[in-house]
């Protein structure tokens, strides 16, 4: 399976996010779209890919009934080169620990929409992701956004609207992207090639994005499952000192007791399932059958769902900002002395 994501030029080409899709083809056809986007959701569902196949739309020379972009007229080969003159991203530069959007891009863009596209329509402007504009360039954006020029749109890209200026968001049209259904994600995979066990296990794991399952490598994930397996293990034999010094050694490497969480939830998850009836096709863990028919005959289903509590409020617990060992620790103890996995 490639792991590589061609680039998503035209509506056609995005995944889900049907109602958001609908909104603006909508807006295109009727001539009311907004001076300025907000996409807000999480990474790689589809926000910046949208924001593509609006500008094809909006400079194509020969419109699809449907609303989307022809591809096939210079306009849309340009954008699909990545040639257009019209459509611009503006991404943080990697200086310092954190990378920034830093005000001269901004300045740059102010003097560019000084004047009209080159190409006569319309020039789309991407900024990802709007958390990285520092607070000068923020206010130098809020002008554009104030005295919009004309046939020039801007689309900005965020996960939470929270983390920005509220005087941006204000003046921005919100659109919603939602998780991408692991379905969806899955069947994706199993198109670039992924075997039913990988697409399963790496549908499972992205959290709703298909660009995070595409990142994701399946050994590796396998190879963490089994560590993940021997550490509950482990963890079932009741000792204290082996259940402390896993939290500490969790704790201290950055992703790791998020990622522990992410496997042992879906395990649990599955054996819930598996208990329940459910057919193989819906685990995430399906290569793991038989294992996991061993451990559904050695407890009964209450068990598992204790198990999928504790973990699931250790995950709440992590993204909260608690300690991550203290929260390793009382987990360890609710997970302590029960069944093996």
């Amino acid at each position: 399976m490639s792991n590589s994501r061609p680039s998503v030029n035209f509506f056609r080409e995005i995944l889900g996010q049907i109602q958001v899709l609908i909104y603006l083809k909508t807006a295109l056809q009727v001539g009311r779209l907004a001076h300025a986007y907000l996409f807000l959701g999480p990474e790689g569902v589809g926000k910046a890919s949208t924001a593509r196949a609006l500008a094809a739309a909006l400079n194509c020379e020969s419109l699809r009934e449907d609303g989307d972009a022809c591809g096939r007229c210079p306009s849309c080969r340009r954008l699909a080169a990545g040639t257009h003159p019209d459509y611009l991203e503006i991404f943080p530069t990697s200086e310092g620990r954190q990378p920034q959007i830093k005000i001269e891009r901004i300045r740059d863009l102010r003097r560019l929409t000084a004047y009209p596209p080159l190409g006569g329509g319309w020039r789309v402007v991407l900024i990802k992701p709007a958390e990285a504009l520092n607070d000068a360039a923020a206010n130098a954006l809020l002008k554009t956004l104030e005295e919009p020029p004309e046939q020039n749109l801007l689309v900005l890209t965020a996960g939470v609207e929270d983390n920005l200026f509220p005087t941006v968001v204000s003046r921005c049209q919100k659109l919603a992207f939602t998780p991408l259904p692991l379905p969806l994600i899955r069947d994706e995979l199993a198109r670039r090639g992924a075997e039913p066990a990988q697409a399963g296990l790496l549908a499972a794991l992205s959290g709703g994005s298909l660009a995070r399952a595409l990142a994701l490598n399946y050994d590796e994930m396998v190879e963490k499952r089994r560590q993940v397996l021997a550490d509950l293990e482990q963890l079932a034999d009741g000792n204290t000192a082996p259940l402390l010094d896993w939290a500490q050694r969790l704790a201290k490497q950055a992703g790791e007791a998020e990622a522990f969480l992410g496997l042992a939830a879906l395990w649990h998850r599955d054996l819930i399932l598996l208990g329940q009836g459910a057919p193989a096709e819906l685990l995430a863990n399906r290569d793991c059958l038989p294992e996991m028919e061993a451990a559904c005959r050695r407890q009964r289903p209450g068990v598992w769902f204790r198990r999928f509590a504790a973990i699931a409020a250790a995950q709440r617990h992590l993204r909260a900002n608690l300690n991550p060992e203290l929260t390793l620790d009382f987990l360890g103890l609710h997970l302590r002395g029960g069944p093996t996995p």
